[in-house]
Parts: structure tokens; C-alpha cells; sequence
């Protein structure tokens, strides 16, 4: 098994390549913006990692959340979007 530091991604390897060309075509942004947070996460899961061997999967994959978080924010619940009922007017039947 090798084990990577987090100054040693795998920028020799094709797979990684086209892996940040498919993120980046995937989300619509420069393939610059997608190395700096593949570079940035992969840094902060090999801190912690013992096992190294499925890091270039769960960095992937942790790319694709965040990009796709920034591309969609978070959408306020329906329920706090929709205006509060009007009160009922006098005479008028509570049901």
C-alpha cells in the first residue's frame, strides 16, 4: 500500500487528470478553481486518513458535493417561503 502526504497528490497519474477535467466540465467551472479544492480536501483527508488507498475516490466525491452545493444553495424550506394565512375576518367560520 503507499501512502501519500498531503504535499504529494497524484498530479503524475492520467486518471487524476481527466478526474478534475470531469469535475470541472461537470460543474461548469475553470479546471484551476476544481485542482485548488481537489488539492485543498485531499490535504485535509490525508491528515487523518490510514488507510490511503480510496483517497482519490472520496476526494472526488467530496469535489462533487461542494461544487454542486455552490452551484445550488441551499433552498429555504417551502414552509418559511409561503406567507403566514391572513386571520380569519369577524363572522367568518373557523373550520
Amino acid at each position: 500500500m503507499t501512502r501519500r502526504t498531503a504535499d504529494t497528490l497524484p498530479h503524475d497519474s492520467t486518471g487524476h487528470a481527466r478526474d478534475l477535467e470531469a469535475l470541472a466540465r461537470e460543474a461548469q467551472v475553470p479546471l484551476e478553481d476544481v485542482a485548488q479544492l481537489y488539492a485543498r480536501e485531499w490535504a485535509a483527508l490525508t491528515a487523518r486518513a490510514r488507510i490511503t488507498s480510496f483517497l482519490p475516490i472520496l476526494v472526488t466525491r467530496q469535489v462533487r458535493a461542494i461544487l454542486r452545493q455552490r452551484s445550488h444553495p441551499r433552498r429555504v424550506p417551502a414552509a418559511v417561503e409561503a406567507p403566514a394565512p391572513a386571520p380569519p375576518t369577524p363572522g367568518e367560520a373557523h373550520c
